[in-house]
Order: C-alpha cells, then sequence, then structure tokens
C-alpha cells in the first residue's frame, strides 16, 4: 500500500475501535449504534479486508485452525435456532456476522505485521473511553453538584441529564464496559515505552477507576481486584505486590468504616439465579434450548412455591450458554478463549506483550460471573468482557500455532493408535 493508503487504513482502524469501544455510552438507540457498528467496522471488513486477507495469503494453517474452532462454535449457535423457542433469526445471525468479521479485523492486523497499529488503536480506545467517562463524572458531580457518596446517575432525571449530553446508564451495563477497558489499559500500559502515551495512559485509567468507584458495583470491585491479583501471578514483583497490599488495607478499612457498601445487598439473589438456572439446564443438558435472543425469565421461588423474585437473566455467562446450547455448546465456547489464556499466561515470553489481552480476559470472566452475557447477540456492553478479548485471543498468532500443534500431534496419536489396531 502507498503512505497515503497506509495512513487512511491506520485512521479507520483505530476511528473504527473507537467508535465500538465507546458507542454504547453516546448512541442515540441500539439501532443506530449497531448500525454505526457495521457501516463502519464490520461491513468494511467482510467486503474490503477479508477479500484483501486471502489475496496476500495470510490464511495459513494456525489461522484456519483458529476459525474453525470460531466457526464451530457460531454454527451450532446458529443450528440452535432450529429447536429454539420463538427465535430472533435475524439478530442471531446479525451477531454471527459481527463476531466473525470482528476476528478477521484482528486477525489481518496481527498476520499482517500490524499488531502495533491495533495496539495504539485499542489504546486511543480506551482514552475516549475515559474522555466520556470523565464528561459524566463532571455533569454529574461537578455541574449539578452531587456529593460523591451519591451513585453516579442517581437522584437527578435522566432528561436533564440528557440536556448536557450525558446517557445515564445501566450499572451492571455501565460495569461491564468500563472494566475490562480499564483491565486493557493496564495491560497496554506495561509495555508502553513512550513517557507522553505514560502519562496520557495514566491519568485515563485514573478517569475510568475513579468511574467504577462512583457506580458502587461490587462485580467492579471484584474483577479490579482479579486484575492487580493477576498481574502479581504473573509478573511477581514488588510493585504489584505492594499494589495488591494497598487494595487489601483500603477494602479492610472501607469494610470497617461503611459496611454497608459491601453488605447492604447479601449476595442480590446470585445463588437462587444459578440454582433455579441449573433447573432449568437439566431440562435440556446436552443441546441446551436454543438461541432465542429474546428475555426468558429466570423465576426464584422459595420454598413453599411462592415466587421471590423474577430477572432477565441468569446473571452469569456461562450458565446463559449452558441453558442455550448445553453442554455441547459450553465445551464450544470454553474453547474459544480457555486454553489460549492459560497458554498466555503460563509461557513467560508472551506474559508483558500480551497483558492488553490477557487482563480483560480475566477482569471480563469475573464480570460475567456475576453479571452474565448471552451465548450469541450483535454489539453489547458483555462483548467487552468476553468477545473482545476472545477474539484477541483467538486471532493472535501465537493461539494458532498452541492449537496447530495440539491438532497436529493428536492426529499423529490418532494413526499411530490406528496402525496398531490394525
Amino acid at each position: 500500500m502507498s503512505g497515503n493508503s497506509n495512513s487512511f487504513f491506520a485512521a479507520w482502524v483505530s476511528v473504527s475501535l473507537i467508535l465500538m469501544f465507546t458507542v454504547l455510552l453516546w448512541q442515540p438507540s441500539t439501532g443506530s449504534g449497531l448500525n454505526l457498528f457495521d457501516a463502519l467496522l464490520s461491513l468494511p471488513t467482510l467486503l474490503i479486508l477479508v477479500p484483501l486477507f486471502l489475496r496476500k495469503g495470510l490464511a495459513n494453517r494456525e489461522f484456519l485452525c483458529s476459525m474453525a474452532l470460531l466457526l464451530l462454535y457460531i454454527l451450532f449457535s446458529l443450528s440452535s435456532l432450529l429447536w429454539a423457542d420463538n427465535p430472533d433469526s435475524s439478530k442471531a445471525f446479525r451477531g454471527a456476522l459481527q463476531v466473525f468479521s470482528l476476528f478477521m479485523f484482528f486477525s489481518y492486523l496481527y498476520l499482517s505485521n500490524d499488531e502495533s497499529l491495533l495496539r495504539r488503536g485499542l489504546f486511543l480506545a480506551c482514552c475516549f473511553t475515559a474522555i466520556i467517562s470523565l464528561w459524566h463524572l463532571f455533569i454529574f458531580y461537578g455541574v449539578f453538584g452531587k456529593p460523591f457518596s451519591t451513585v453516579l446517575y442517581q437522584g437527578i432525571a435522566e432528561s436533564r441529564l440528557n440536556e448536557l449530553g450525558v446517557d445515564p446508564l445501566n450499572a451492571m451495563l455501565a460495569t461491564l464496559i468500563i472494566v475490562p477497558q480499564t483491565a486493557m489499559l493496564v495491560g497496554l500500559l506495561i509495555v508502553e515505552k513512550k513517557l507522553l502515551n505514560r502519562y496520557l495512559g495514566l491519568a485515563a485509567l485514573l478517569v475510568l477507576v475513579v468511574y467504577l468507584v462512583a457506580l458502587e458495583r461490587r462485580t467492579a470491585q471484584v474483577a479490579l481486584f482479579a486484575t492487580v491479583l493477576t498481574c502479581l501471578l504473573l509478573y511477581r514483583n514488588r510493585f504489584w505486590l505492594s499494589v495488591v497490599g494497598g487494595l487489601v488495607l483500603v477494602g479492610g478499612a472501607v469494610f470497617a468504616l461503611f459496611p454497608e457498601m459491601i453488605t447492604s445487598r447479601g449476595f442480590s439473589w446470585r445463588p437462587e439465579i444459578w440454582m433455579s438456572t441449573l433447573d432449568r439446564i437439566l431440562d435440556a443438558p446436552i443441546i441446551g434450548h436454543g438461541i432465542t435472543n429474546t428475555v426468558v425469565p429466570v423465576v426464584v421461588f422459595d420454598g413453599t412455591g411462592n415466587v421471590l423474585g423474577e430477572f432477565r437473566h441468569p446473571h452469569n455467562m456461562a450458565l446463559s450458554v449452558t441453558y442455550n446450547l448445553g453442554l455441547v455448546g459450553l465445551a464450544l465456547w470454553a474453547l474459544l478463549w480457555l486454553p489460549g489464556l492459560l497458554m498466555k499466561m503460563f509461557r513467560s515470553d508472551e506474559k508483558s506483550n500480551d497483558a492488553y489481552i490477557i487482563l480483560p480476559m480475566v477482569a471480563g470472566s469475573f464480570a460475567l460471573m456475576f453479571d452474565g452475557g448471552v451465548a450469541l447477540s450483535p454489539l453489547h456492553h458483555y462483548w467487552f468482557c468476553f468477545w473482545v478479548p476472545a477474539l484477541l485471543i483467538l486471532a493472535h498468532p501465537g493461539t494458532g500455532q498452541y492449537f496447530s500443534t495440539v491438532f497436529r500431534n493428536g492426529s499423529r496419536k490418532l494413526s499411530i493408535s490406528l496402525s496398531v489396531y490394525r
């Protein structure tokens, strides 16, 4: 590509990632946000980048191994529409195309040796999210003068916030967006060499952490602590040990002085929701109930059969996947990210370079353990906890090489076993 083409491509990558990372924070409507995402990233990737990918001959064995795993999950998910009640087929197919296009987007950048461009785009995207978060904090606590002890967005009419360019989010959904981006920014800063970028990234990181504190979600607190603990596990140095120790001390002080911040909501019905979901999974444990993309409420009963509560979803992504796709789907879902994550965490040569992938996957997994996601959908808040880091893992050449080696060794052992049997 020429210099102008390279500049245009770099600008497109950065703008696409910025849009994807921020659109759910400011979209006029869900439909318009999805249309913007498709127009700027999904369709250009499928119509331009994929043919270019094939023309350059980038589809090597390692890439095909990773793509095969993703396609297995997508095809099984779409097949489940056949046995689902009232499935929303257009939504499921749109989600499948968006997931596949994002995988191809990441794969092209990795295999064409543009990982530095990808890192820069992700860094800018996280920083733009911090700018929007800062505006929300400034309007709520500065312009309206609410004390910081007030939970963000509460106590002010939505229309008044809208007038000043603030779209108030549900605290759970906001957490699902901000937590993994905070973890990703930590990972990007670990290997950042430029001093200006470090200062910019640290400022953005501070804003994102303050935003999460203002939401007062325990899910965010657990996920952030898991992120820092993972850094200690990966790097085992005094800095991360001191950070973990500091968080423990701060957490202990908060619990001692303001215990209601942690204990006021108990377990928020999570054990009861999960047990109710498990009972329903047992009705179709192998292939699940199918993907409907419609709300199937989880009803919680007491010992006498009275309804205690009704919830929109199981508040746990693994349970949601198992409910929709059964144990078969759960196994395919786990293959998308778990082997690659563990491989990256325990290979010393990849710990630092891939921290921007490892940390959001860890933080996102903890967030989805309590707040959940669905098996397959178009761009949604939970994507940043699962699909974005999972597809980064799957598209990374190191993951493809790992799966290629596993498949090759497995087929060799199988052929030896068959020859012995004969």
